[in-house]
């Protein structure tokens, strides 16, 4: 039995972290030879390798490619296929002073169902990448996933609605495709529900990540149609507040209903040339199909589509089955977990088995187990110094032993604060250890106040938690009670936030009444059997807790490590009467020691700079030719120059590279060199003046992908038009303000606007081509441990104008 008490702490952790990694497994693909009504990701493969052969950006001529393949593709599935041509807008920056809008060409599929007169369910998925990325993930995978499923509900059809497919141009660009569509195409008065395929890295278990307003219905009909589903509302939950966006955000900004689907592993592949078909995890692609397809199957069949309800309380379970449930039913559970956790308080009290002056350091030290770590994690995201693209992508070549690291950490923290509070351990070393790194968060990027706020809070906690010996049962309620509270602000104010917060507090308050209720037996088969019990919820939760943990890491976790404090903070109570038996014995503190030296060993081999062969970091240099003055640069955006960057920038003739700007389009210093000026197709920029019109007009070059003007008044200018259409652009006598066109027309962009009064105008016109210019010398390969990221290895032209009045 002792032996069972000193390493139940261990084998439960080892158990519930195995569990928790083997939960996030992807599906086994089906092979082309399944039946022609399943999703065979073998299948869809076929079409991602087609549309990922090369980066496809709007305006390219690999874009057109793609266009063609997917109108072809819809056609041979027997659906109705249509392209729409129109134009989407989006507004870049706070001051409305940066506007990009793109010439799209979104394709549309329709399959007709037995009632057109019902809401169609819309399949949404965009067929554009960036530049210097194949895409195959983001999002030739969401495309060729919506054409498999467009099969297969062809194959056991017609269905009661028609189902829409419909592909977007331009999401990387601003959701200008989705733009036009939500806007401007009248096709969406037939649309009742959407439902949009997405990804962000190129490996991992799909999730339905963000749902339309009134989800209750619909997350019911996902959860019992979706196949090894995988979501949890506090995800949709805290997604609404992050700024990221897709395509579906047009969709939630029209009140639809609908699902958002992703995989978001192997985020070094996002955006970058690593996105090919052979570094695509097919699982993922099937794992997105096995959830969408069925779930699109019942809501075509469905003679009314989910009614909107209150947002439902929902998450998967291991990867298994999801639960799904109303706020209300939240409540309950909650008035179950307090029933408990007041049954086991007043039995401990009455019993003497620890005291309220026990149970009140068990408050302060989940608090601190939460603060503590996440003070230490937050620390090390500062140390890794992730302030730019380039650093962001170095540390995603190692991601795993940061996400390994940081685990560790919040283990060992967490272990430390347990033997502390077994310990009785003085208070004088753990508040300076606290305040010291709390004010180590300063020292790297200038003034951390939320570093020193977590390190004051942990000294206080500290303060409050240590001291005395706490007893396992003092320890497990406090940390109950904390859950407990947390839980009801989260059920007040952000229901679906609770689902994270109810279920490990509902394992460990039965756990514990379980435990003080039966407990204290002399019978050693019911004391073994009351150990596994305790021993089956522990793994259960931290099982949980890893799945949730390692998702939500892959989302936050590189700009805010300390993201994992709070998955630290909810196995704690669970894992409570485990770890107090280890932290008792004279080998914790060290157990402590090496998982921290190990936690901040794996964070530092993440943090080396550089790639390697298969992971490689990424690097940018283009052709700047400014025509208005006859020189050309080689420039790159990274901040550090690399081995590559350093001998491609001056090879052409050029000087040694310094960091200078070049306005107005790179205002803060890059790392330039002067080179040899090449011939490139010039476009043409006239500024002019009709009455009181001032009239701004670019004529792309052939081959132009996109172009930005900026322009730069005296004075106030009014009524923006572009092309003859009322735009929102805002203009400030002195500022420089912007509209960036992707595939613009080869006949011309004109901006015009109202002049007030005599005045003058600075304008400045940048034009991007893929490749370097054809007389200029070509750079040499990269190796293998670097690849190009963003506007690398294209000619940026520039030409100026200006006029008085």
């Amino acid at each position: 039995m002792k032996t069972i008490r000193f390493l139940g702490f261990w084998i439960c952790l080892a158990v519930g972290l195995a569990l928790g990694v083997w939960s996030q497994r992807t599906p086994a693909p089906v092979p082309a030879s399944a039946p022609a009504t399943a999703f065979s990701a073998d299948r869809a493969m076929a079409d991602v390798t087609t549309i990922a052969q090369k980066p496809h950006p709007t305006g390219s001529a690999e874009i057109a490619k793609v266009r063609d393949h997917l109108r072809e593709r819809i056609s041979e599935l027997g659906l109705q296929v249509s392209i729409r041509p129109g134009e989407g807008f989006w507004t870049k920056s706070d001051t409305g002073r940066a506007l990009t809008v793109a010439a799209v060409q979104n394709v549309i599929g329709v399959l007709p169902g037995k009632d057109p007169s019902l809401p169609a369910i819309l399949v949404m998925s965009h067929y554009d990448s960036v530049h210097n990325s194949p895409g195959a993930a983001d999002d030739a995978t969401g495309v060729a996933a919506a054409l498999e499923i467009a099969r297969a509900l062809k194959a056991d059809g017609p269905h009661a609605r028609d189902v829409i497919f419909l592909f977007t141009d331009a999401e990387e660009a601003g959701l200008l495709g989705a733009d036009a569509f939500f806007n401007r195409d009248p096709t969406l008065e037939r649309v009742g529900l959407v439902v949009n395929l997405e990804a962000r890295g190129d490996a991992g278990r799909a999730a339905m990540f963000q749902t339309g307003p009134g989800n209750g219905a619909l997350m019911s009909v996902f959860a019992r149609q979706a196949k090894g589903p995988s979501a949890n509302s506090l995800a949709s939950t805290v997604y609404e507040k992050m700024p990221n966006d897709t395509d579906f955000t047009h969709a939630v900004q029209k009140g639809l209903p609908g699902l958002n689907l992703a995989f978001i592993d192997d985020q070094l592949a996002y955006h970058t040339p690593l996105a090919r078909p052979d570094h695509l995890e097919r699982g993922s692609l099937q794992h997105i199909g096995d959830q969408a397809l069925p779930t699109i199957r019942a809501l075509a069949d469905a003679a009314t589509l989910p009614a909107k309800a209150p947002n439902a309380i929902y998450s998967d379970v291991l990867g298994l089955f999801m639960i799904s449930y109303p706020p209300a039913v939240g409540w309950g559970l909650l008035v179950l977990a307090a029933g408990l956790i007041a049954f086991t308080a007043w039995r401990t009290l009455s019993l003497g088995a620890a005291s309220g002056w026990e149970i009140a350091r068990g408050v302060a030290g989940l608090l601190l187990t939460a603060t503590a770590a996440a003070t230490v994690l937050h620390l090390a995201g500062r140390l890794l110094m992730i302030t730019d693209v380039q650093r962001y992508y170095g540390v995603l070549t190692r991601f795993d032993l940061l996400l390994w690291g940081c685990g560790l950490l919040a283990v060992a923290v967490g272990l430390g604060v347990a033997t502390a509070q077994a310990r009785g351990a003085r208070r004088i070393l753990p508040c300076a250890v606290a305040l010291a790194l709390g004010g180590a968060c300063s020292l790297v990027g200038g003034f951390d106040p939320i570093g020193l706020g977590l390190g004051v809070a942990a000294c206080v906690l500290a303060a409050l938690a240590l001291g005395f010996k706490t007893d396992v049962l003092g320890a497990w309620i406090g940390g109950m009670i904390v859950l407990l509270v947390m839980a009801a602000a989260a059920q007040i104010l952000a229901p679906g936030a609770t689902v994270m917060l109810t279920w490990p507090l509902l394992v460990a308050a039965l756990g514990a009444a379980l435990i003080i209720g039966v407990g204290g037996t002399r019978d050693r088969r019911v004391a073994l059997a009351l150990t596994f019990v305790v021993g089956l919820l522990a793994v259960l939760s931290t099982a949980q807790l890893t799945a949730w943990g390692s998702w939500t890491f892959a989302g936050v976790g590189m700009m805010e490590p300390a993201v994992l404090a709070l998955f630290a903070m909810l196995a704690a109570p669970a894992l409570s009467p485990l770890a107090h038996d280890f932290a008792a014995t004279r080998w914790a503190w060290r157990a402590a020691g090496v998982l921290a030296l190990a936690g901040v060993a794996l964070i530092a081999n993440a943090a080396r700079l550089g790639g390697e062969p298969g992971r490689p970091a990424v690097t940018q240099a283009l052709h700047v030719a400014d025509l208005s003055t006859g020189k050309a640069w080689r420039l790159t955006e990274a901040p550090r120059l690399d081995a590559w960057t350093k001998a491609v920038l001056p090879d052409d003739g050029g000087s040694d590279p310094k960091q200078q700007p070049l306005a107005p389009f790179w205002r803060k210093p890059v790392w330039m060199s002067e080179t040899r000026a090449a011939p490139v197709e010039a476009p043409q920029l006239t500024v002019d003046r009709a009455d009181d019109r001032l009239l701004v007009r670019l004529i792309p070059a052939p081959g132009a992908e996109m172009v930005t003007v900026r322009l730069r008044p005296s004075g106030p200018l009014a009524a923006p038009r572009l092309n003859g259409r009322p735009i929102t652009l805002k203009t400030e006598a002195g500022q420089w303000s912007a509209l960036t066109y992707h595939a613009p027309d080869p006949n011309g962009v004109t901006l015009s606007f109202t002049t007030l009064g005599p005045g003058k105008v600075e304008v400045a016109a940048l034009e991007y081509h893929d490749g370097w210019p054809a007389l200029a010398k070509a750079p040499p390969a990269k190796p293998a441990d670097l690849m190009a990221i963003g506007m690398s290895d294209k000619t940026a032209v520039l030409v100026r104008g200006g006029m008085s009045w």
